[in-house]
């Protein structure tokens, strides 16, 4: 092997167990998150469609701006969350910061389609 071969693969060797409880870890996070958050957005994508068909049959309040913010900060929340799992320097994991995010997400899904202005 050349040497910058060797000295990769010497690397490696010597943080092997710390790559392969990154790896579990990232898997763990996956795992959780795609359990979570699509059951939770569409809890609360169902639990605001309701409550728009009773707003429209009653005359109330649709706002596009509303709308189009919770839509923006959904994203800009779920691209902090990524990045916040991924540069995170320990290997412990923390529950509560996801949960806290996801419970935030729901929110805000739930605002964005409270408001939404068009029909279905």
């Amino acid at each position: 092997m050349s040497i910058p071969d060797t000295v990769l693969h010497n690397s490696y060797i010597a943080n092997y167990e710390a790559i392969r409880v990154a790896m579990i870890g990232t898997q763990l996070f996956g795992l959780r998150l795609a359990a979570l958050a699509p059951a939770a957005y569409a809890i609360a994508v169902t639990d605001e469609l309701v409550g728009r068909a009773i707003r429209r049959a009653a005359g109330g309040r649709e706002s596009a701006s509303l709308y189009h913010r919770a839509k923006h900060l959904q994203l800009v929340l779920a691209m902090t969350l990524v990045a916040a799992c991924l540069l995170t320097p320990t290997l412990g994991f923390s529950d509560w910061p996801w949960k806290a995010g996801i419970a935030v997400l729901v929110v805000l899904a739930r605002m964005q389609w409270a408001y939404y202005k068009m029909h279905l």
